[in-house]
């Protein structure tokens, strides 16, 4: 009986903490590892909801034992670990924002301790990452500082100057297939947003991102951004979203659970079980046979008021 009395005293105290706020911790946390998954509790086999890049702000608001529940910039009451996390207070995510930065401009890479590919590994470093900017440089290297403040070094290939990156940024059509076929064979993840796996939505979204264009982070939320167009071949042009779900009926709300670019040539590209090019007619491989709840256009609706699209120059604190 004791037995019991003891195990349902722990059961409620930890449920108590399951939210409480760390005595004395910073409000603010920017990821401090390549990507940082983002759960729906604070355990390991939770659901993946997303991920966020290196560099992200986010804002805590809760804690249980080393998990760390977060506002990310573009989801809410999530939850990941203390140790991607570097923790700041207003000033210092203040500080963070405004510094100098470089952006990994590669898909795959690593920052190391000394500027050799022999010296000591710091973590991984891949496409969309975000480093301050240091002053040393060396033949072929650039210093480089972690959200946490460590210092390290990176190829100088493989990193952009951030501003230089945004103002270089073009999204035309033929901009968002090629970066979409970058990615041809990347596997599925519920929940990924990173070049190491994706989602459906989390691979729209880093296109787009990686051509100039913040989109909002689910399917749910991007079909009701930027213009509705006809699903038509002769209308819809590349780079169009496809939506697919289960229609609005009586006493039944409408279920987006799929989101596809269009390819051109009536074809999509799209991240379903790996990122692949499926046909949208019976004749064409790899027929994919849904049929669409909407198209919607975002080029030529961004940063207008109420299209739910911004450009990144307009929200480069979203990382």
């Amino acid at each position: 009986m004791k037995k019991r009395y003891f195990l349902l005293a722990a059961l409620l105290l930890s449920a108590g903490v399951a939210s409480a706020q760390v005595p004395d911790e910073p409000e603010w946390a920017v990821v401090n590892v390549s990507s940082s998954f983002l759960r729906l509790k604070p355990d390991y086999e939770s659901g993946n909801e997303t991920q966020c890049l290196m560099g992200t702000v986010l804002r805590i608001h809760g804690a249980e034992r080393y998990w760390r529940e977060v506002d990310a910039p573009d989801y809410r009451n999530v939850w990941t670990t203390r140790y991607n996390l570097a923790l700041m207070d207003e000033a210092g995510k203040e500080a963070w924002i405004a510094a100098p930065k470089y952006i990994c401009s590669v898909e795959y890479t690593h920052l190391f301790t000394e500027p050799s590919l022999t010296a000591k590994r710091v973590c991984d470093f891949t496409l969309g990452d975000l480093v301050r900017k240091g002053t040393d440089r060396r033949r072929g290297w650039v210093q480089v500082f972690l959200p946490s403040g460590q210092a390290c070094w990176a190829r100088s290939y493989d990193v952009t100057d951030f501003d230089e990156w945004i103002r270089s940024r073009r999204a035309t059509r033929e901009a968002l297939i090629e970066t979409a076929e970058r990615f041809l064979g990347t596997p599925y993840m519920w929940g990924g947003a990173s070049v190491k796996h994706f989602d459906c939505s989390g691979f729209t979204q880093f296109v787009y991102r990686q051509c100039g264009i913040v989109l909002p982070r689910n399917a749910r939320e991007q079909i009701y951004t930027g213009e509705e167009v006809p699903y038509d071949f002769d209308k819809m042009l590349p780079g169009d979203l496809l939506f697919y779900g289960t229609p609005a009926g009586p006493g039944r709300r409408m279920v987006v659970a799929h989101v596809a670019m269009y390819y051109g040539d009536k074809k999509i590209i799209h991240s379903s079980q790996q990122i692949r090019i499926s046909s949208l007619t019976p004749d064409g491989e790899d027929f994919y046979d849904r049929e669409p709840l909407a198209v919607r256009r975002v080029l030529g609706h961004v940063d207008e008021p109420g299209s739910g699209i911004r450009s990144v120059a307009a929200r480069p604190w979203y990382y």
